[in-house]
């Protein structure tokens, strides 16, 4: 059963732009265009808050995940931070700075595969 990592944007001005955005650009890359969802879904009430949920189903969607979320932060301007987590308490944040340092992103890598990977 697929893992939920949540990915929450911070700051997200005005009206969770940037949220979007990631959101666009994960459901582009084919491999987790189908696990991404925005929480709460879209067509309840509460739709177009401010965090993503990305099913995973394994240690590679992980992988791919924090990839596509480096690739995101390095192509903006303007300085923002991606929190992921999980129900259990596992969280991890990357800033644009840190989606630069290919050392940052590989720790990030490896502690996302650890937290999605049983045992």
């Amino acid at each position: 059963m697929p893992e939920a990592i949540t990915l929450t944007v911070s700051p997200d001005l005005p009206s969770a732009d940037a949220q979007r955005s990631l959101a666009s650009w994960l459901r582009a890359d084919d491999r987790l265009r189908d696990g991404v969802t925005p929480t709460p879904p879209e067509g309840t009430a509460e739709s177009g808050a401010d965090v993503l949920r990305v099913a995973v189903d394994d240690a590679g969607a992980a992988m791919i995940l924090v990839q596509a979320v480096a690739g995101w932060l390095t192509h903006r301007r303007d300085d923002v931070t991606v929190t992921l987590g999980r129900a259990d308490g596992w969280s991890a944040e990357m800033d644009v700075r840190q989606a630069r340092d290919m050392g940052q992103v590989t720790a990030l890598i490896a502690e996302a595969v650890r937290a999605v990977t049983p045992g």
